[in-house]
């Protein structure tokens, strides 16, 4: 059980509330194209056909969790994140101990960032690691080669 008091989440900026208002338009007007297609039913059908079918209805169910998400937070009525995570969307920028420096973005699924390369989930060795951390911390987790130390520059949250 979370111990953090439910509430509302922050207020959305000017830019980040017309952001999501363009999202949920474009993804309304998917919205009905996948119902308009699923629902076209035309006498032959074989394996590629319901394939199809099967390939929209996920899209359908994607793309209406998304309105759903997007509706919630442009209402309002977010809950806090949870403590022992980041939220989605946060942007995180580490210098590892060879020099380099990363900014990363924290997602649930690493394939729907605009760049997977860049991208870090919440329940990931980093992603865990930088829970409570701030700019100039030093945080160590455990990657597939063993122990990594890195500093962080700087986390915004969405």
């Amino acid at each position: 059980m979370n111990d953090q008091p439910s509430g509302r989440g922050p207020r959305l900026t000017a830019e980040i509330q017309r952001r999501l208002e363009q999202e949920l338009a474009e993804l309304s007007s998917r919205r009905h194209e996948l119902v308009e297609a699923i629902g076209e039913n035309d006498a032959v059908e074989d394996y590629g056909d319901q394939a199809q079918r099967l390939e929209r209805v996920d899209d359908l169910g994607r793309v209406t969790d998304r309105i759903r998400e997007i509706t919630e937070v442009l209402a309002g009525r977010t809950e806090r994140p949870a403590a022992n995570a980041l939220p989605d969307g946060t942007e995180v920028t580490v210098r590892f101990g060879d020099g380099t420096t990363t900014t990363m973005l924290v997602v649930a699924i690493p394939e729907e960032a605009p760049d997977p390369t860049q991208a870090v989930t919440r329940d990931s060795p980093l992603g865990r690691a930088l829970v409570g951390a701030r700019a100039g911390n030093r945080i160590t987790y455990r990657g597939p080669d063993g122990e990594i130390a890195a500093e962080v520059v700087a986390i915004r949250l969405p």
